[in-house]
């Protein structure tokens, strides 16, 4: 018969009662409703946090992965009908909880609902390096304490306090669509404003006057146009080695509520 030494049977115990622990942890919804979506326009579809209470209307089973993990949706991949299905949720802590709590409790609900179970892999892709450019950074470092603030003044212009570069680079992935790498080489904590309404106003006129619509390449360029003009910062193309999660198992219908 195989035995386990002294040493591997602690090891092994410290071990189970480590998973013990985190399972016993994890936080989870005190009342959730899970349901295919009945929103009929775009316009209704959104998501809505508030302390202790989450709420999604029309979102595909996609989007709520990677909110829930805190991941844009590019960086889920799983079959094609989990972009293509939209869900109803409402769901309710016992009691406060803030917005990396509900995408924890989520997390958990996918898993009840949805039998969600999912893997990590690293795949190369396209992405954008953040570099600085020529010239220099048009920002300074902080010298003030506490935690990063953000706030957005008129016409959408942004003040980051004590903002790291990692963070303006995960920012700067969601508007792109495209894994954002910080390749400054800034490591410490900065004060920078960023205004992106002179670029869009002079991509709308190059498109013609009329309120038409910028595309989406046009909006890819003004991030670089501004990224470049308004804190001396650049974005290279490339390819790297990204973390995605892979779906490998999703139900299209949640067990009932």
């Amino acid at each position: 018969m195989f035995k386990l030494s002294a040493a591997a049977r602690g090891v092994t115990i410290l071990f189970a009662f480590a998973c013990f622990v985190c399972v016993a942890q994890t936080p989870a919804f005190e009342a959730a409703s899970v349901r295919p979506s009945t929103v009929a326009n775009n316009d209704d579809v959104h998501l809505e946090t508030s302390p202790g209470s989450l709420t999604i209307r029309g979102m595909s089973l996609k989007f709520c992965i990677g909110w829930a993990y805190d991941r844009p949706a590019f960086q889920v991949e799983g079959p094609a009908w989990l972009k293509d299905v939209g869900f109803d949720i409402v769901a309710k802590a016992g009691g406060q909880a803030d917005e990396a709590q509900l995408r924890l409790m989520l997390r958990a609900l996918l898993a009840e609902r949805f039998g969600l179970t999912m893997h990590t892999e690293t795949k190369e892709m396209q992405v954008y390096a953040l570099k600085v450019a020529k010239g220099g950074p048009k920002f300074q470092q902080s010298n003030r304490e506490g935690p990063p603030t953000h706030s957005r003044g008129a016409g959408g212009a942004m003040t980051v306090e004590r903002g790291a570069m990692s963070e303006l680079a995960e920012e700067s992935s969601k508007a792109m669509n495209r894994p954002v790498i910080d390749a400054t080489g800034l490591k410490g904590h900065y004060d920078y404003r960023i205004n992106t309404l002179p670029y869009v106003e002079a991509a709308t006129a190059a498109n013609g006057a009329g309120g038409e619509h910028v595309g989406e390449m046009d909006a890819t360029s003004i991030l670089i146009a501004a990224l470049q003009g308004e804190l001396g910062l650049k974005l290279e193309a490339r390819r790297d080695a990204v973390g995605v999660l892979v779906v490998d198992h999703a139900e299209k219908v949640p067990t009932a509520n």
